[in-house]
């Protein structure tokens, strides 16, 4: 009976030594308010609640996150709609399992002093992007829109320095930027920005990020992928009830040198309601939005081949 009771002690022991899992998340950028959720999920414990060591970093290269988790090196990943249609229909095992930004905050942006007021505008220019697929498309729509073409302007691969290279005139008008960080980075510094917002040029008011998965990771993890989307959703919900104590979250664990605070601090009041409304909860995913966004995409030409849209995205632990 002692040897028992000893080994079941033993026992309790070793499963109270036992590490927590250990989940990363590539972020889509540099950690800003729009990533404020997951750092309150971290900060306040939602992640440990779940036994769940949660690590989010920014991959050197913006374009690699979807790739880093198709490939399952990264078990999540923050993304653009459009950029995950795209590698969707390139074959990439990938999977949308909750909404983060409920519509587009890309913008092109111009300087004031230039006078550049409407896409027709942009007109043999010069124009920054991240390096993302998907901007050119959307470049590309919005040109269409205006009966210009994509071979009417230069776009210029800038990666991560659009302000940069805005305010130094190597471009004439930036897109990727967010009207909810970018414009107000270069205001703070005395400059007049004019935002041109994508859905009112001929784009689709699509999901602007988007928490993807792998989904052969997806089928054979779903309790982890729960665990996930709900510290997630936890974090969000939080931060909008707390944007303050939020970014307080960003700062503490992102660092004091890589956050803008004044910029942060402004731009969470912006993605609040991005992030919810009245009539669409937190992290809901709309089938009827992909279908439209999707169409866009194809009609286009943006994408390799046709795709069903069942496939594209996983709703039963965001849509409840």
């Amino acid at each position: 009976m002692k040897k028992i009771i000893l080994s079941l002690i033993a026992l309790f022991v070793l499963l109270g030594c036992q590490s927590n899992e250990s989940i990363s998340l590539a972020l889509d950028w540099y950690p800003n308010s729009n990533h404020a959720g997951s750092y309150s999920a971290i900060d306040e414990g939602f992640f440990l609640d779940e036994k769940i060591d949660f690590e989010v970093y920014t991959p050197s290269d913006p374009t690699a996150i979807i790739s880093a988790v198709a490939s399952g090196r990264d078990e999540f990943g923050l993304s653009y709609h459009p950029d995950v249609l795209q590698a969707q229909s390139a074959g990439l095992d990938i999977i949308s399992v909750l909404s983060i930004s409920q519509h587009p905050l890309n913008s092109i942006m111009t300087l004031r002093e230039n006078n550049i007021n409407s896409p027709k505008d942009l007109k043999d220019k010069k124009i920054g992007f991240p390096g993302i697929p998907s901007n050119k498309a959307m470049l590309e729509t919005v040109l269409n829109n205006q009966g210009l073409d994509i071979n009417d302007v230069e776009t210029i691969d800038v990666g991560f320095e659009l302000v940069k290279a805005l305010i130094s005139g190597s471009v004439d008008a930036i897109i990727g930027a967010y009207w909810t960080h970018e414009s107000i980075v270069m205001e703070l510094q005395g400059y007049e920005i004019n935002i041109m917002r994508l859905e009112e040029w001929g784009v689709p008011d699509y999901y602007e990020l988007i928490l993807i998965t792998n989904s052969t990771y997806l089928n054979e993890n779903k309790n982890e992928v729960e665990k996930v989307v709900e510290s997630i959703t936890k974090g969000y919900q939080f931060a909008i009830n707390n944007p303050e104590k939020s970014i307080d979250s960003v700062i503490s664990i992102a660092g004091k040198e890589i956050v803008e605070e004044d910029v942060e601090r402004k731009g969470i009041e912006l993605l609040i309601p991005m992030w919810e409304s009245k009539s669409i909860p937190f992290g809901f995913q709309d089938t009827k939005k992909w279908e439209d966004t999707y169409n866009w995409m194809n009609n286009n030409g943006f994408l390799d081949k046709e795709l069903k849209i069942e496939s594209l995205l996983f709703t039963e632990f965001s849509n409840n």
